[in-house]
């Protein structure tokens, strides 16, 4: 039996993110604009509470415990909250500058690895051994790579085999630069299919999602019909 506050939560649910679907419509819509405020005030308002439940637990309560270090990152977290205030701002830069400085350290030695290192030694493969389906994919990536870094020679004039390389490895950048947008729309596809089953598994769910579907598409043409579209929009 399915109680009052999940059928609650699937129609919101689902008005709501017809509501977001409706920019489709190409005009400005109140709709829309009442499901983005939502969604913002909503987020914000859960990480407000995450956040809180997450200083309890890792900070005030380890800090009753003991682990009275834990009371240096508490008072940069408040340092960090002076920022709100015309007059004493420039406390909150000490907090920002540790965790930015802190951030960038980590950050660039994982860069170094997996964005430098790690690529270069991928193309580094064996091209002698191995079975029939390895030594075509490490000779393809071979080949691919060095007419790809011949497209990028900008100190001398592209004529002759370097020119036709250079082509070559452009209509290879075409193709790479293709299948990484098709993977992202997959990914971004995907995401829709996951929304709609959220909202048509189990069956109870999809006359909810069919009538927030004809009620939003109902209310944008009477508006957009009436006017009401553009003023009943707010201002952004």
């Amino acid at each position: 039996m399915v109680d009052f506050i999940e059928i609650s939560v699937v129609a919101v649910g689902t008005f709501l993110a017809m509501s977001m679907f409706s920019t489709l419509y190409g005009k400005s819509s109140p709709l829309y604009a009442l499901a983005e405020e939502s969604y913002i005030g909503f987020a914000t308002g859960l990480t407000i509470i995450w956040n809180i439940d997450y200083i309890w637990k890792t900070g005030i309560v380890n800090i009753m415990a003991g682990d009275w270090v834990l009371l240096f990152s508490i008072l940069l977290g408040a340092m960090m909250l002076m920022r709100v205030h015309p007059k004493y701002g420039y406390v909150a830069r000490l907090p920002i500058a540790i965790v930015l400085g802190a951030q960038f350290g980590l950050s660039l030695r994982t860069i170094i690895f997996t964005g430098f290192i790690q690529q270069i030694s991928a193309t580094i493969v064996p091209l002698f051994t191995g079975g029939t389906q390895t030594l075509i994919y490490n000779w393809t990536i071979v080949i691919c790579v060095i007419f790809m870094l011949t497209f990028f020679f900008y100190t001398i004039e592209m004529k002759g085999a370097l020119g036709m390389s250079a082509r070559f490895g452009e209509y290879l950048l075409y193709i790479a630069f293709g299948a990484v947008f098709a993977q992202t729309f997959m990914g971004r596809l995907g995401l829709v299919i996951g929304f709609l089953q959220s909202y048509t598994i189990p069956d109870w769910k999809t006359p909810y999602l069919l009538a927030s579907m004809a009620l939003v598409l109902a209310l944008i043409m009477y508006m957009d019909r009436a006017g009401l579209l553009e003023k009943l929009t707010p201002e952004e």
